[in-house]
């Protein structure tokens, strides 16, 4: 029998690269330290007995979700609705800004210049929308650069390609300040800090994020029957859904069981070791955070390069996240973004579950260093520093929220494609050499 690949993390991006690669044909088993399977997104209950999750309520970028399903057998439409869900659009948030006013901006072009231009007059307005279709082109430049393909080289990011991302020096504080207004500069910062970085030190292309919400939408999970006790906005949903393609797929899944480390012999892994032993596999794709892939993991003489560059990064500031029942809410979902002056954000989720509601808030106020959370920003060359999803050493990939797709939830879902399809790659190149 043919050794498996070998997926360390039961995370995200674990369960996005397993799915994929199983649906490829390839025996693939999934070893997670903890009881549960999801990482950050893993469900869990409170004492009252609700079901809340740490991810957001609302998520956008779609795309890649129904790429993953689709390309693991069924479509996502299909597997939510055997689960009694769907995925619908979600309404823009209302942000409260600290001079005591508020701003509930549309998600469409049209809508955005209207509501600007009604509240802060048309050159407002017009500053605005030349931004976010300045950032529309910023989108198709990263596209290729660690999102559908990998970013592995300086070469890529040529001087087009930089004055394309506003040059290599901008900051998103720089990109704040150019627009010259006040809520709309604390609402830019507050990516940064939302991504578990500053805006001093976060690059300007990093507002992208703005623009990929006008242009994809806002997206929440819900009950197909409105009237059913099924909770609404609880992204996990999604886990339980990619877990259940495991299943179909026959992944092997160990859980409650660390990887001690990672086994390699001329430049090739050939293997895991674990408490009960060594593990042989063909190839290995490792998503817990870099520090632990590579200081922890990997043996000391191996991997020189991506331990060196981790030496200059830190871990992402990670929010403080409580959740608490509270009466039924009107709407399904809600979110409410409370920006201090320098924009840094409190975002607040109210969803309805069953006869009940759940409040969920994700202070960035308190915050706290987390590897799990990614990797905070440390100017513009820190994004070649960041690991690559193809190692220089043969068989072994990386994913997570430290790539350098990014901390986002489809971003991380893009990454872990990226590593399935090297990893099938190589697979496919040694069975060809044979």
């Amino acid at each position: 029998m043919a050794d498996p690949v070998i997926v360390i993390g039961g995370s995200l991006a674990g369960l996005a690269a397993a799915a994929r690669l199983a649906k490829a044909g390839h025996p693939v088993e999934l070893y997670e330290r903890s009881d549960i399977l999801g990482g950050t997104w893993a469900p869990y209950q409170l004492e009252s007995g609700l079901t809340v999750d740490d991810a957001p309520s609302i998520i956008g970028f779609p795309a890649p979700w129904r790429d993953l399903f689709r390309k693991s057998g069924r479509p996502l439409e299909a597997e939510l609705a055997r689960m009694g869900y769907a995925l619908e659009p979600a309404q823009p948030p209302t942000v409260l800004f600290a001079d005591g006013s508020e701003l509930t901006l549309p998600i469409d072009r049209g809508g955005q210049y209207a509501t600007l231009a009604s509240a802060y007059g048309s050159s407002v307005a017009d500053r605005w929308q030349q931004l976010m279709d300045r950032l529309g082109e910023v989108w198709q430049t990263l596209r290729g650069l660690g999102l559908e393909a990998e970013l592995r080289s300086r070469r890529q990011l040529n001087r087009a390609v930089r004055r394309s991302l506003f040059g290599s020096r901008m900051s998103l504080a720089d990109l704040a300040a150019s627009i010259d207004h006040q809520q709309l500069g604390a609402i830019i910062r507050s990516v940064a800090y939302r991504s578990g970085s500053v805006p001093e030190q976060t690059p300007a292309f990093a507002a992208v994020e703005l623009s990929i919400m006008r242009t994809f939408g806002r997206w929440q999970v819900q009950p197909l029957d409105l009237s059913s006790p099924r909770d609404a906005g609880r992204s996990s949903v999604l886990v339980e859904a990619l877990t259940a393609r495991l299943t179909l797929r026959k992944v092997k899944v160990h859980l409650s069981c660390p990887i001690e480390g990672i086994n390699t012999q001329n430049g090739r892994v050939t293997g895991v070791a674990t408490g009960a032993g060594d593990r042989r596999a063909a190839a290995v794709v490792v998503t817990c955070d870099p520090w632990q892939t590579f200081n922890q993991l990997l043996p000391a003489a191996t991997a020189r390069q991506p331990r060196r560059r981790l030496r200059t990064l830190s871990p992402a500031a990670a929010p403080t996240i409580t959740h608490q029942e509270v009466e039924t809410p009107t709407e399904l979902v809600t979110e409410t973004v409370n920006l201090t002056t320098a924009g840094i954000p409190t975002v607040s989720y109210l969803r309805r579950q069953g006869s009940a509601g759940v409040q969920t808030d994700h202070d960035f106020t308190k915050t706290l260093p987390r590897p799990s959370y990614g990797l905070a920003w440390n100017g513009f060359t820190s994004w070649l520093r960041r690991p690559h999803v193809t190692t220089e050493i043969g068989g072994l990939y990386t994913a997570s929220p430290s790539s350098p797709a990014g901390p986002g939830a489809s971003q991380v879902v893009l990454a872990a494609a990226l590593a399935a399809y090297g990893c099938h790659d190589y697979l496919s190149a040694r069975i060809a050499r044979r």
